[in-house]
């Protein structure tokens, strides 16, 4: 008879030693190859009891650290195939750059280390101490110094390589000095700069054409100064050497640009080029017009070109669009001063036509001129006789009454003189 319990121990049995496996066959370890490492000197001797820290990156950073033996060896265990750097720690050798193995096997390699010593820089001027110089020693096509003196000009190196270097020594508004620095124990050289300026000629103009032309009363501010431009566009100015420069250029209806400017040790031809800022012209073809007639206005850009699609409106109300070629005919409907703004991508431009209403008001105008007609004559100053008195005079009768003008009174004056002739005949 089939033992049940008896299958599910070995079904048991099988699923643990299967599980067993898939884990020994999923637990990954990093295989371990020994570096044999000797340090030698200058001569190719070994050196013993030299510190060595050998590091890499791979399945996470490791490092570790070893001292060579009187044989110059030392057996450093690392991760195969990493690439390990292996660096130097001693009072009396040293390396002024790691030393790489690429693809680490079980190997033998040899680091080469050199006597060490320091430099210190001391820079000046005619006048003294250079603050801050920036001082660079270069060997083997690498910086090995790449640093700033203190504020007394003063930097002292840590241990390096001894040995020849190229010494250069710079500060804005200095010659860059160049050298060769031979550093041994301890290595104390001085260094004396030179104050310089350099000719720079700026060139301004507006490229918006296809042959950009030049600029004239532009603005050019550099280092605190202001200079401007002649007919030609040009300006110069001098300026102090190895500096880096803040130039921007300024002109009325331009926008204002910036750029950066190095000058080294050379004459310096800068060109800029610059654009008016962005604006809209509207003009209308006149200025006066009749009341519910229209106007035809043009807008234009900052270059005077014709601007399409640009909204026209009257009063604050919209009237129409532009055309390709920047026209548009926009109604005058109120008397007295209208005005049309043209807008486009936020720029505005205002003009202003007269409206003149063809039908003025008559009504004023007739009463004004009846109150003129029917005003009161002043008085004569004659005396009006009594009605009993008998008028003995012969003197004309005054003829100012209404309906007389100046040529009735005229002729009345004459036809007077004429009865008093035959009177005294």
């Amino acid at each position: 008879m089939f033992d049940t319990r008896g299958a599910l121990a070995l079904l048991l049995t099988g699923v643990l030693v299967t599980g067993g496996m898939v884990g020994v066959t999923g637990a990954q370890s990093t295989e371990q190859v020994t570096l044999t490492v000797t340090v030698v000197d200058s001569d190719g001797e070994p050196l013993g009891d030299i510190d060595l820290t050998a590091s890499w990156d791979q399945n996470g950073e490791g490092s570790v650290n070893e001292t060579t033996r009187s044989n110059g060896q030392a057996l450093i265990d690392v991760p195969q195939g990493a690439d390990v750097s292996i660096t130097v720690h001693d009072d009396e050798y040293v390396r002024n750059e790691a030393f790489v193995v690429e693809d680490a096997s079980a190997e033998s390699v040899e680091v080469p280390v050199t006597a060490s010593g320091t430099a210190t820089v001391e820079v000046v001027d005619s006048e003294g101490a250079v603050p801050s110089p920036a001082i660079q020693f270069y060997r083997a096509g690498n910086f090995v110094v790449n640093t700033r003196g203190n504020a007394s000009g003063l930097y002292t190196s840590p241990m390096i390589e001894q040995g020849t270097y190229s010494l250069t020594v710079s500060k804005n508004g200095y010659l860059r000095n160049r050298t060769r620095l031979t550093v041994a124990n301890n290595t104390t050289q001085r260094i004396e700069l030179e104050q310089a300026s350099r000719l720079v000629t700026f060139t301004i103009t507006d490229d918006h054409f296809d042959q950009p032309r030049p600029l004239a009363d532009a603005t050019i501010t550099v280092a605190g100064n202001t200079i401007s431009t002649l007919s030609t566009g040009d300006a110069t100015i001098r300026l102090p050497v190895n500096t880096d420069y803040e130039v921007a250029v300024t002109k009325d209806e331009y926008e204002t640009t910036t750029s950066t400017l190095s000058v080294r040790e050379q004459q310096v031809e800068q060109n800029i080029s610059i654009q008016r800022a962005d604006a809209l012209s509207v003009e209308p073809d006149q200025t006066q017009v009749v009341v519910n007639q229209s106007v035809r206005v043009s807008v234009t850009d900052e270059y005077g070109d014709a601007v399409a699609n640009a909204t026209l409106s009257v009063g604050g109300q919209t009237v129409g669009q532009t055309d390709d070629s920047g026209e548009a005919v926009v109604p005058i409907d109120t008397a007295g001063q209208n005005e049309i703004t043209a807008s486009l991508d936020g720029l505005t431009a205002n003009a202003t036509v007269e409206g003149i209403d063809p039908n003025p008001d008559t009504e004023t105008a007739t009463a004004t001129a009846t109150a003129t007609d029917t005003a009161t004559p002043s008085a004569t100053g004659t005396d009006t006789p009594a009605p009993d008195e008998t008028q003995t005079t012969t003197e004309p009768t005054s003829l100012t009454g209404p309906g007389f003008t100046g040529l009735g009174a005229l002729v009345a004056g004459l036809l007077a003189i004429a009865v008093l002739g035959r009177s005294e005949n």
